[in-house]
């Protein structure tokens, strides 16, 4: 009876551990918010002139430490060697966007992003000058 007592107790906190796991990582993909986009015509962002297709990854915890917290890489796939420019957002309430969003304004002839939203968010990421970290600079 003592077996079958211990066996139990371990089989509730074997299960009560893995569904913990479980719940710790759906919420840390929660934090990464990311959108794809092909800019047809050559665009700004910061001063770097993107055209092509560009993955956005927001990380909601680098932004609460105060750190770049807005990724661009080249291409659909987030690696360090596609990175083309970082930068720290200014987060604001918009209407929930149905699709990945950028917003822009024409600038002396060039269109230069201000801001992105999210697919299913009701927050918008406006483009702070400052700080942000230039990897490259991509032209076409």
């Amino acid at each position: 009876m003592k077996i079958l007592s211990f066996l139990s107790l371990v089989l509730v906190l074997l299960l009560v551990g893995s569904s913990t796991i479980s719940t710790n990582a759906s919420d840390n993909s929660r934090t990464n918010e990311r959108g794809t986009v092909t800019f047809d015509q050559p665009v700004k962002l910061l001063g770097v002139e993107l055209k092509g297709e560009y993955l956005f990854v927001h990380d909601d915890a680098a932004m609460m430490r105060g750190e770049s917290c807005t990724f661009v890489y080249k291409g659909t796939v987030e690696k360090a060697k596609n990175l083309v420019v970082s930068f720290h957002c200014i987060p604001q309430t918009r209407i929930q966007a149905t699709h990945f969003t950028v917003r822009s304004r024409m600038t002396a002839g060039t269109n230069e992003i201000e801001e992105i939203q999210f697919a299913g968010s009701a927050k918008a990421h406006v483009v702070s000058p400052l700080p942000h970290h230039y990897v490259g600079v991509v032209g076409f």
